[in-house]
């Protein structure tokens, strides 16, 4: 399923990226990891990744937004997609961005969203939405 397709975790919480990356890894895909905005872009460097899943508070509330911006504004990274795993309730979620531009002002700079905490089966199904589209 998931072979030779590479996913790139960026999330403080040590335990949510293990436990995601046993999800993945169960299903073949190959996992590296990265616990903040800085070390993400060091991986992202090194290898770009298909897909990368990301938390939107780590140092700072926005971090993951800033990061998403970053990588979005960049014509070597702006089309690889962005899960972003969140603590926001479902209804924002399914809202959609237009909902919240006061919040940041622009476009959201993701793919999807996934409420933490995430359930394994979502996970799974918006990682082979995401890659295959």
């Amino acid at each position: 399923m998931g072979a030779d397709r590479n996913i790139l975790i960026i999330d403080d919480d040590r335990d949510l990226v293990n436990s995601v990356r046993i999800i993945l890894e169960s299903r073949n895909y190959r996992v590296r990891t990265a616990h903040n905005s800085e070390e993400g872009l060091k991986r992202i460097e090194e290898e770009a990744p298909d897909l990368i899943i990301l938390d939107v508070m780590m140092a700072t509330d926005t971090e993951g937004f800033d990061l998403a911006y970053k990588l979005n504004r960049n014509p070597q990274t702006k089309d690889i997609p962005i899960l972003m795993a969140t603590a926001f309730p479902q209804k924002m979620a399914q809202e959609g961005p237009e909902s919240f531009q006061h919040i940041l002002g622009e476009t959201w700079p993701v793919s999807l969203f996934l409420e933490k905490p995430i359930d394994p089966e979502e996970l799974l199904s918006a990682v082979e939405d995401l890659l295959s589209g």
